[in-house]
């Protein structure tokens, strides 16, 4: 990754990224090996033998396409200096392999279209019987044009579900991309011709969509979609479909080693950038509201914070889960307890990073909604919430941002004292 003049090693991803297994891929090979083996005993014959391996082939492409798209959010800072990682390519809309030159769509709607093999580095994959795998993203993740922030937090699009309706995935697994292994046509369905192009079909996804998928997708779509998993017996549709979540994505950048020092790097620019604006009178009464013996607000985006460019997309990416508390009368009376160094600071203002949502058990945090992410319990925990709501100067933490394999180190608050 790349921030100021500063760059990152690449660590090589590919093994970080094989060990990922999604719900999506298991979901196919639980509803193809089933309905396959259901088909071979019942009917015995070479036709239904011909019919598994083709599926067979169709999982395969679907798990490689699966895993370069993870691959390609964990290292698209090193393709593209200055902006961040997590973002996820523009679907192929003009049937040449690659990602289109520009936006697909406007900002914040999901796009649908052919996979962009080329982009992802890979080959043309196909299903089992010779189509192209298509591929959908959602507006929260697609790196054109741009979300307003993608963190771990970012909301998915898509419910992946089974024909007769029953939900693939939870409530908050926060499915971001979709990939379709198309099958043979349906009877409904007539294939267009080859225009030259590698994949089968004209040089419009938006054309061919309808005779290519089941679920009557469009390629330009907002709000929340069902994404419908097909049967072996093609009826009333065929489409293999395997999927991608927001904690995909972050759980394979977790495993880099850099992970924790770019967070880290985040923390501390905004840290020292808020600190020197905390005697501008002006400046406070614009990003707080009086609460207690506090000045409490949101962390102010890059540029109102002046940042420069190779750190404005990272911090604003991250800076939704940030809240900053100033005394209100200029002195030094918030109190910082470190947990993970010694002794208690006294400081003008105390600025805290949420970590990561807690998923299970109580408090749970969400942060889905509106109200959600207003909230400072859905961030912090312990008494900083509270202090935060009460005007409180008194707050405690991890000076640093730490991942390790015990959950709690990445979901524990981060504090930052500023003078």
């Amino acid at each position: 990754m790349t921030h100021g003049n500063r760059r990152y090693a690449r660590p090589a991803p590919a093994p970080a990224v094989r060990r990922q297994r999604g719900s999506g891929v298991m979901a196919v090979l639980l509803v193809v090996a089933l309905l396959g083996a259901v088909g071979l005993l019942a009917q015995g014959d070479l036709a239904a033998m011909a019919r598994t391996r083709a599926q067979a082939r169709s999982i395969e492409a679907l798990a490689r396409a699966r895993t370069a798209l993870i691959g390609y959010a964990v290292s698209y800072a090193e393709r593209h200096p200055g902006e961040s990682y997590g973002y996820l390519p523009c679907p192929d809309a003009n049937n040449t392999g690659s990602t289109p030159i520009g936006a697909c769509g406007a900002r914040d709607l999901g796009a649908l279209g052919r996979l962009p093999y080329r982009t992802l580095g890979l080959t043309d994959l196909r299903d089992g019987w010779g189509n192209c795998l298509w591929y959908a993203v959602a507006g929260s993740v697609k790196h054109n044009p741009k979300p307003l922030a993608l963190n771990w937090d970012s909301p998915g699009q898509f419910q992946p579900r089974t024909d007769d309706g029953i939900a693939l995935t939870g409530a908050d697994d926060r499915v971001v991309a979709v990939l379709f292994a198309p099958g043979p046509p349906l009877p409904r369905q007539t294939r267009p011709a080859s225009t030259g192009r590698r994949c089968p079909g004209s040089d419009s996804a938006a054309a061919d969509v309808g005779h290519f998928l089941d679920g009557g997708y469009a390629v330009s779509f907002g709000g929340a979609l069902d994404v419908l998993q097909g049967t072996a017996d093609g009826l009333p549709r065929n489409d293999l479909i395997a999927w991608v979540t927001v904690d995909d994505l972050f759980g394979a950048l977790r495993r880099r080693s850099d992970f924790a020092p770019h967070v880290g790097e985040v923390i501390g620019a905004a840290a020292a950038a808020l600190e020197v604006r905390l005697g501008e009178a002006d400046f406070l009464a614009a990003h707080t509201a009086p609460t207690g013996a506090l000045l409490v607000g949101q962390l102010p985006d890059a540029a109102a914070l002046g940042l420069p460019a190779g750190r404005s997309d990272a911090h604003d990416n991250w800076r939704d889960q940030f809240r900053f508390a100033a005394c209100a009368d200029g002195s030094a009376c918030v109190s910082v307890t470190f947990t993970d160094v010694p002794g208690i600071r006294h400081c003008r203002a105390a600025l805290l990073f949420g970590g990561e949502r807690i998923r299970t058990g109580d408090p749970r945090q969400p942060r889905l909604t509106a109200a959600q992410r207003a909230d400072p319990a859905q961030y912090f925990e312990g008494g900083n919430a509270d202090n935060l709501l009460a005007g409180v100067p008194a707050f405690a933490g991890a000076h640093e941002f730490n991942v390790s394999p015990a959950t709690p180190a990445t979901t524990r608050d981060v504090v930052r004292c500023l003078n």
